[in-house]
């Protein structure tokens, strides 16, 4: 399954993880408080650890809101991951 992640600064100073499948209008985000968790969860969608730590030393820089997408990663069904649509 094609999915596109991507990341946001929360105007509460938090980071948001968008997950969407660009074929669908299925879309899933989530927020987070810590630069760890969020590590940890895109490490989970197979994203590499120098571009999320790259991705992630850009945030700071951007608007609140606006969204920097990783190129998109292979999932696998396999690992239980389900979206729904959001909206």
């Amino acid at each position: 399954m094609l999915v596109t992640v991507g990341v946001a600064r929360c105007s509460g100073g938090g980071i948001r993880i968008e997950v969407q499948r660009p074929q669908s209008n299925a879309r899933a985000e989530n927020s987070y408080a810590d630069v760890q968790t969020v590590t940890g969860v895109l490490s989970n969608f197979g994203i590499p650890q120098d571009a999320v730590e790259y991705f992630l030393r850009l945030l700071p820089g951007i608007e609140v809101d606006q969204v920097l997408n990783f190129p998109p990663p292979e999932i696998a069904t396999a690992r239980g991951l389900h979206l729904s649509v959001v909206g």
